[in-house]
């Protein structure tokens, strides 16, 4: 049988938020000097040294300027880093009711994300993302120095959330992360599409009428 769900957490880019934006891609590419597919491969390389604290933004971004042999400036760097924000801004408003109706019904929500500093900044200035103190906690890998799937990470916020493993529920678009969760005892669901979120949702007996007629 099940275990009674205390809290759930979701992850940001591609659950809470849409997938990264191509148009975004494109640009990104454009200004580092190289080809989408390329740049693609570049941007994801050393993504968790960036989310973990271990680069920081002219680290990580002059990287990839240098492969394409961009000179990086304070300034090319700043534009990157809002054009990043922006290729990951666009929230997933189906998934954000989801979670307003779950803390209604009296379980916690959180959020639990891989993001790096120069990003988080942005996103906490920005008062298009005021909807993210509505979550009872929030976890990003950037302010504790871990991240998914790492399973310190995993432990920070149960012991965050004061949640026994089995209580809780993590949803995210990565598998190895929802994986990550499950060896920790979390309930991990892999969660692609709003569909996903539906199915875990009723499989768990939560509410779910933000994500009804999919």
């Amino acid at each position: 049988m099940t275990a009674a769900v205390a809290a759930v957490a979701f992850d940001y880019g591609g659950v809470l938020s849409l997938p990264l934006d191509p148009a975004s891609v494109r640009t990104l590419a454009r200004w580092c000097g190289l080809p989408p597919e390329r740049f693609a491969a570049e941007h994801l390389r050393e993504r968790l040294a960036y989310d973990r604290g271990d680069a920081d933004l002219g680290g990580y971004w002059s990287r990839i300027l240098s492969i394409g042999g961009v000179p990086a400036d304070d300034g090319l760097l700043a534009r990157l880093n809002r054009e990043d924000l922006r290729g990951w801004g666009r929230v997933n408003e189906r998934m954000l009711a989801w979670s307003r109706e779950l803390r209604a019904a009296g379980i916690r929500t959180a959020i639990l994300s891989n993001m790096p500093q120069p990003l988080l900044d942005l996103m906490r200035a920005d008062p298009g993302f005021d909807w993210l103190r509505e979550f009872d906690v929030l976890l990003f890998s950037c302010e504790v120095r871990l991240v998914k799937p790492e399973a310190g990470i995993y432990r920070r916020l149960l012991a965050l959330l004061a949640v026994e493993p089995a209580h809780c529920v993590f949803l995210d678009d990565n598998a190895g992360n929802a994986a990550a969760a499950r060896a920790v005892g979390i309930q991990g669901f892999h969660c692609r599409s709003d569909e996903d979120a539906a199915r875990a949702a009723e499989s768990l007996g939560l509410p779910g009428e933000a994500l009804r007629g999919l």
